[in-house]
């Protein structure tokens, strides 16, 4: 079958309990199996505090319900990276949903001289401290999962750390799916031309997923696809192209999708944890399976993308020896 019509079923992503440390001998074999056999998993233990969850979705739903105008003025251009957006392409097919992508480098976004500032709602000033609080928590668990992620490779739990520390391209994006009267959660045939976000795969290193109670992420697996249900106060978690490369194809980068709302709309923030720009991203085993992949240039490339249907989306597949 192929992805626009393999059916949708219910098979739950691994979910795995952290609460005894990500240096857990028994938590990195968890993680090791979830990230050969799916790419994806469910973290439940992490400590992030549920009052902070409460306040930031909260936070994320007031911008969503900005008059339409006002969120227009704050849209991100092909300049400035950073703002509102309601049209963006996934694999060259517009997406129903609307964005707001922020700076998720807390170093940029504490400097007021920055090139590229996040254009703040004037009328909301509590959003950019919310955000801080929110980034400083999530940064600090993607850290810690990407060392866990460097062991379960046999690799020293350090040896991503000089591409990420201070200076990685990191970026939180807020995901609003409007209600739209009916839902495909249910459906064994899904059309490409109604998915919230289309199917593709993550460009970075990892994706940290805070989410709402209302399903609609699918992941596939075994040319099937596979419907999460998200666990209370849980973070979603799937690799990214790049984690691929670094595990020369031990860990997945799995395709997934999210379908449109029915009744209910529906809220997310990811936080996609990337690489400085300057990184160069090659397989830790020999013999490896890619060539050496610039991220500034793989992540431009994808990121063009969204703006416009530039042809087909770039690749990891495209460096393959």
């Amino acid at each position: 079958m192929t992805s626009s019509t393999a059916p949708s079923t219910i098979l739950q992503v691994p979910s795995i309990d952290i609460s005894q440390g990500l240096d857990n001998a028994e938590v990195i074999t968890q993680l090791a199996g979830a990230c050969e056999q799916w790419g994806f998993f469910q973290l439940t233990g992490h400590g992030i505090d549920t009052a902070l969850r409460r306040d930031f979705f909260a936070a994320m739903a007031n911008f969503f319900a900005l008059p339409s105008e006002e969120k227009n003025r704050l849209s991100r251009n092909q300049d400035n990276f950073w703002g509102y957006f309601d049209k963006e392409l996934t694999k060259n097919k517009q997406d129903a949903k609307e964005i707001f992508d922020i700076d998720g480098n807390l170093n940029n976004l504490r400097n007021s001289q920055t090139t590229f500032p996040v254009p703040w709602p004037p009328g909301q000033p509590e959003l950019q401290k919310i955000v801080s609080r929110w980034l400083a928590e999530v940064e600090h668990l993607s850290r810690n999962l990407l060392e866990a992620l460097c062991v379960a490779l046999g690799e020293p739990p350090t040896t991503l750390n000089t591409s990420f520390v201070k200076n990685h391209s990191s970026f939180l994006r807020f995901n609003y799916y409007p209600e739209r009267g009916h839902t495909q959660a249910d459906s064994t045939e899904v059309s490409l031309e109604k998915f919230g976000i289309h199917p593709h795969t993550d460009s970075g290193a990892l994706t940290v997923l805070a989410h709402d109670a209302v399903p609609g992420l699918q992941v596939r697996k075994d040319d099937s696809w596979h419907t999460v249900i998200p666990e209370k106060d849980s973070f979603i978690i799937n690799l990214g192209d790049m984690m691929q490369v670094w595990s020369n194809d031990r860990f997945t980068a799995a395709e997934h999708r999210v379908l449109t709302s029915g009744s209910q709309a529906r809220y997310s923030a990811p936080y996609f944890y990337n690489p400085s720009y300057e990184t160069q991203c090659l397989p830790f085993a020999s013999p490896p399976r890619y060539k050496p992949i610039l991220w500034n240039e793989y992540r431009s490339g994808r990121a063009a993308g969204d703006y416009a249907d530039l042809g087909e989306e770039i690749q990891i597949a495209w460096y393959r020896l």
